[in-house]
């Protein structure tokens, strides 16, 4: 008999509750959607609907339709990328859409992504890179009797204006003409000594070892010469209208140009120095800070990284997370500093590898889903503040020639990446339907097709584009009209 009972218990269990959830509908929509009337009252068609009303089923409808066309329109341009390629799409930590999402891959310089990420989780956003200039003494009557040294940190946007001025966004720069008129304004007016560059905070390796000679300083030159003191990144002489630094020459010794450089605008001030520049390191005994000058915050310089893809930075910030550790710093030192600095950050690194910060080196792998997993993570109280450096489509940096005239222009910020074998875009879209999707899609292969750009963007297109469902009028009942 008991097994009878609970044969017809579960059935009328489940009918109830269908005939109770029933009632409640529409117990609901009389009590929000009807107000009080004359029984012979014609009502019109309601618009308001209360939030739990069996009205609303369309849009539950809308959105797996949308998801279904997005899905079909992206395998669509995945099928059309190269055998190594990968695409993943998130909405907010969800996986909307994944092709070989977690194969890991040569990023090209979407690669510059760890390194701002790390950067800015091991050194803080507000961190400032300091340059000063060292004495042993104080000056007597405008006399600095000795040597003086300028000392580096790594900052990698010590400059001129004319050297920043070149470039067509406008760009943060540390002015090292301000340090020079900081020494004039002192009342200096002599020194018996020499300038002397230091840039014993990092080590003297100016590129990365395992870079194809094509790519070091002196042949096309992707760099300047790394050195934790540099004047117009290293470069002796460059082109005012062309900013690329294959057109610049290079310095052999970037620390003691960066001295000559700064005892030429000593001498313009009418300072008379007696010895020639040098490179050098400070001595313990040369605690007299004679001038001092800081770099715009670490948040800047990484934002004018992701937007220019400056290598040289890239790869001085690498260097700098080294010191962090371990003095001199080092690349090898800043590549295992960046993996920890990702890693507390909650990433999954399983088969990434990283060889330089730039993205240049052909060792580095990373995968789609590593990406798109950086670019939505918070590195302070505020958000990523990666997503606010990047390039914008048709407007900025690398993304200023991009998609112009198309519906992702402005709404599309990305970081791009291009070598021989490697092709890769990685950002945010703020779709024409206000929702805002994360992506990443990376390209790898020994013959590169020539459309492959095209099949990127229109990846990004497509999400723009999202959700493009059925209208809602179309899933909708029509109004009942009571006559």
């Amino acid at each position: 008999m008991r097994p009878v009972i609970r044969r017809i218990a579960l059935p009328l269990l489940l009918v109830a509750l269908a005939v109770g959830s029933a009632w409640q509908a529409r117990a609901s929509d009389e009590e929000h959607d009807r107000p009080p009337r004359e029984p012979s009252a014609i009502p019109p068609p309601e618009v308001r609907t209360p939030l739990f009303s069996v009205r609303r089923v369309p849009v539950f409808l809308q959105e797996p339709e949308a998801d279904r066309r997005l899905i079909v329109s992206l395998e669509e341009s995945a099928i059309a990328l190269p055998d190594d390629s990968c695409v993943a799409v998130s909405e907010s930590g969800r996986a909307r859409y994944g092709h070989l999402a977690d194969r890991a891959l040569v990023p090209a310089s979407t690669q510059k992504l760890l390194t701002g990420a790390a950067a800015l989780a091991l050194l803080g956003p507000d961190h400032r890179f300091t340059t000063r200039l060292m004495a042993r003494a104080e000056p007597v009557e405008g006399v600095i009797d000795g040597d003086i040294w300028l000392v580096g940190s790594g900052d990698p946007l010590l400059s001129t204006a004319g050297y920043s001025d070149r470039f067509d966004d406008s760009l943060p720069y540390t002015d090292i003409d301000l340090l020079a008129g900081q020494v004039a304004d002192a009342g200096i007016t002599t020194i018996t000594g020499a300038v002397i560059g230091d840039e014993s905070r990092f080590d003297g390796l100016r590129w990365v070892e395992t870079w194809p000679e094509r790519f070091r300083p002196g042949n096309q030159s992707q760099a300047g010469p790394l050195s934790a003191l540099t004047v117009n990144d290293g470069f002796t002489r460059w082109e005012p209208e062309r900013t690329a630094y294959g057109y610049n020459t290079p310095a052999a010794e970037p620390a003691a140009f960066a001295a000559a450089f700064f005892d030429d605008l000593l001498e313009a001030r009418n300072l008379v120095i007696r010895r020639v520049a040098q490179a050098g390191v400070v001595p313990l005994d040369a605690t007299v800070e004679l001038a001092m000058i800081e770099s715009p915050p670490l948040g800047d310089i990484v934002r004018q990284m992701l937007l220019t893809s400056d290598n040289m930075t890239a790869e001085l910030l690498v260097k700098a997370l080294g010191a962090q550790v371990e003095a001199p710093g080092s690349t090898a030192g800043g590549l295992t500093a960046m993996r920890g600095a990702l890693e507390d950050l909650g990433l999954d690194l399983a088969g990434s590898t990283s060889a330089d910060g730039s993205g240049l080196d052909a060792g580095n792998q990373v995968s789609c889903a590593l990406l798109v997993a950086i670019l939505e993570t918070s590195t302070d109280e505020s958000g990523s503040l990666l997503g606010t450096g990047l390039a914008v489509a048709g407007e900025s940096g690398t993304m200023s020639k991009r998609l112009v005239g198309t519906s992702a222009e402005g709404r599309v910020a990305a970081k791009t990446g291009t070598l021989n074998d490697a092709v890769s875009l990685a950002g945010r879209v703020e779709t024409l339907g206000g929702r805002s999707l994360t992506f990443a899609v990376l390209s790898n292969a020994q013959s590169m097709p020539e459309e492959i750009r095209s099949i990127h963007d229109q990846v990004v297109l497509t999400l723009v584009g999202y959700p493009d469902g059925p209208d809602l009028s179309l899933l909708e009942p029509h109004p009942v009209v009571t006559r």
